[in-house]
């Protein structure tokens, strides 16, 4: 079963943030989507999350900043990086600032899916 708080989900792509939260919906999470690392900082002020996922690549803002922000903000929130512009020096950037997960798009709702219910079993993720 899904954790109680909810999932941020950050990419300024519209199209992104609805296609994540519409996989993670119907698997039980709610789901708070944004297309701003603006609104996602407030996002982390007013609520506590679960999860945020975070598009590395941002207009307004670095995702490894958002992370950051998350971490200091949320401490016990899981955050992802997502990209589509993924090198193995971003990904090890990102794991080693605390993300929990880092992921290559495109990549399937299922392996997203599996990366969160992996997490609650305790696991070390295999993405």
């Amino acid at each position: 079963m899904p954790e109680p708080s909810p999932v941020l989900i950050v990419d300024d792509n519209p199209r992104m943030v609805a296609l994540v939260a519409r996989w993670l919906e119907r698997a039980g999470y709610q789901v708070i989507g944004v297309t701003t690392a603006e609104d996602a900082r407030e996002a982390l002020t007013a609520q506590p999350f679960a999860w945020v996922i975070t598009d590395l690549r941002l207009p307004t803002g670095d995702g490894l900043d958002l992370l950051a922000y998350a971490r200091a903000q949320q401490p016990h929130a899981r955050v992802v990086v997502m990209t589509a512009f993924g090198s193995e020096a971003a990904r090890q950037r990102a794991l080693a600032q605390g993300a929990y997960a880092f992921l290559s798009k495109p990549f399937s709702g299922e392996t997203l899916l599996a990366l969160l219910t992996q997490a609650q079993g305790g696991d070390a993720p295999d993405v």
